[in-house]
């Protein structure tokens, strides 16, 4: 059996973040900053404030993208829910339409995270003109910079709706809301720089975004801002032509084999544009905990943190995709078969993806709830699908080559061609159908429904077995409430389009 941890090296995370807050007067001023004057002199001062930007991404590894809360405030959709009783309540919140503001676990799902890294990002954005060096490597710095704010921001405004707006080091504590077209002009422009600025690739450096993961995400942004809440019909072809470019002229490609894109040994493959890195290095706390525990039935001793309703399972088609997708068949600690997810305690299937390096039985394993699995955000097929979309959505009637795009998908899960000479409604629920099937538990869902104004249509699928709102379902809880604590840090964050 292999050791626990891995042997690669860590690309981002071996520098400290050097940005710190300051100790805030409130009596005086509710304002703080980030202290650099002294510090943004060489390039070595600039790459280590930019690998500061990074670390937030891993930096709580129980909240944020280290942990199965990052499901939080998304499980609204129809893939995901949770256990009816016990210490699930947080999860329950989101599944059951029923938020509110003193959630506990919201602040680290989806707030303080962000911000730490927005922060990080401004204090980049603030000083990188102290620095002398080659204008190459300061306009990349500054790129890396502006696409992992682009990347908070768009994360935030998709859960919250009107945010917050800090370009700043200075902490504002009297900062009203901006509202969500805002938000989004400055995702885009950020953006815009990073696709200018930032190198084709990084050779050695996987988790760095290059060129062509900010057209990706510029291409996903575009076709979030042609649906709700913005409704801005003209970003389609916007959307479809970003996409097409990287479709087109990128370096990604499909893996032949579903399945193969979850194994550990297969982490760096050429369908994942974009991936969190994490490791892991005996003792690092900094260790994902999205697999293993959390993500396991109680029969194999998991916590049942997150697992996929019945509804979505049944409505899944089926083929290798599915197989691939679901975990139905509980084992014990020798990988010995038990019983059928039918049969077990929560009725409910759960997460297949996410398991090789929690398994003790198989060479891949690590550790059974911390392992160094990469978090993958952006993958080619994801494009694919935003570009069949987003063209349908431009031009009226799906070209050849939304076909071509969508058909890939399909027919590498198992599922013949769609018809020729769909419509335009038709062909675009499919794809979103599709982005379902495809994209399952993979941090897309709940999103895709909002934007297309999906939720309350999903939610009346529910299956029996599924938990069954307590609250209305409607497009009062597309957005999730403001953490309370924040609020009584800043009250003007209480006039925003959030559900109270």
């Amino acid at each position: 059996m292999k050791p626990y941890y891995k042997k690669y090296k860590i690309v981002f995370f071996l520098v400290l973040a050097i940005a710190t807050y300051s100790c805030l007067d409130l009596e005086e001023k509710p304002l703080g900053s980030l202290v650099n004057d002294s510090f943004f002199k060489t390039e070595s001062d600039l790459e280590a404030a930019v690998t500061a930007v990074y670390r937030p991404l891993i930096q709580d590894p129980w909240g944020g993208f280290a942990s199965t809360r990052i499901w939080l405030p998304l499980m609204g959709a129809d893939d995901l829910t949770t256990l009816p009783g016990g210490n699930k309540g947080d999860y329950r919140e989101f599944d059951q339409f029923n938020p509110t503001n003193i959630n506990a676990a919201l602040p680290g799902a989806a707030w303080r995270n962000h911000y730490n890294l927005i922060y990080a990002a401004n204090n980049v954005l603030e000083n990188y003109d102290k620095v002398d060096g080659r204008e190459t490597f300061i306009n990349q710095c500054v790129a890396q910079a502006r696409f992992l704010r682009a990347f908070s921001y768009f994360w935030l405004t998709r859960v919250y709706g009107d945010l917050p707006l800090v370009t700043s080091v200075i902490t504002d504590l009297e900062m009203e809301l901006s509202p969500v077209s805002s938000v989004y002009e400055l995702i885009v422009d950020d953006l815009n720089f990073a696709k200018d600025n930032l190198p084709s690739s990084w050779p050695g450096e996987p988790g760095r975004p290059s060129s062509w993961t900010a057209k990706s995400l510029l291409s996903s942004v575009y076709l979030t801002m042609a649906g709700w809440p913005l409704k801005d019909e003209s970003k389609y072809a916007l959307a479809a032509s970003m996409a097409k470019d990287v479709i087109d002229n990128g370096p990604y490609t499909m893996e032949d084999n579903f399945a193969d894109l979850w194994t550990m040994a297969n982490e760096k493959n050429n369908e994942f544009i974009w991936t969190i890195q994490m490791t892991g290095i005996p003792g690092n706390p900094q260790l994902t905990t999205i697999v293993g525990y959390p993500t396991m039935p109680g029969e194999e001793s998991g916590w049942d943190d997150v697992f996929f309703e019945v509804g979505f399972y049944n409505r899944f088609p089926e083929g290798p995709r599915k197989e691939a997708t679901f975990h139905t068949q509980f084992v014990d600690k020798q990988g010995n078969p038990t019983i059928t997810f039918e049969n077990s305690s929560t009725k409910h299937p759960y997460i297949a993806k996410y398991r090789d390096g929690a398994l003790s039985w198989l060479d891949s394993f690590e550790h059974l709830y911390m392992t160094g699995r990469d978090i993958c955000f952006l993958r080619f097929a994801e494009v694919l699908l935003t570009y069949a979309e987003a063209q349908v959505m431009a031009n009226g009637t799906p070209n050849n080559d939304a076909y071509q795009a969508v058909n890939k998908v399909r027919n590498r899960a198992g599922l013949d061609d769609l018809p020729e000479g769909m419509g335009k409604m038709e062909f675009r629920d499919a794809i979103i159908e599709e982005r379902g099937w495809e994209l399952a538990a993979e941090f897309s869902r709940w999103f895709d429904l909002i934007r297309t104004e999906k939720v309350e249509e999903m939610a009346a699928l529910k299956d029996p077995l599924d938990l069954e709102p307590k609250g209305t379902v409607d497009k009062t809880k597309y957005h999730a409430p403001i953490p309370y604590g924040e609020i009584l840090l800043n009250p003007n964050l209480a006039n925003g389009t959030q559900y109270p």
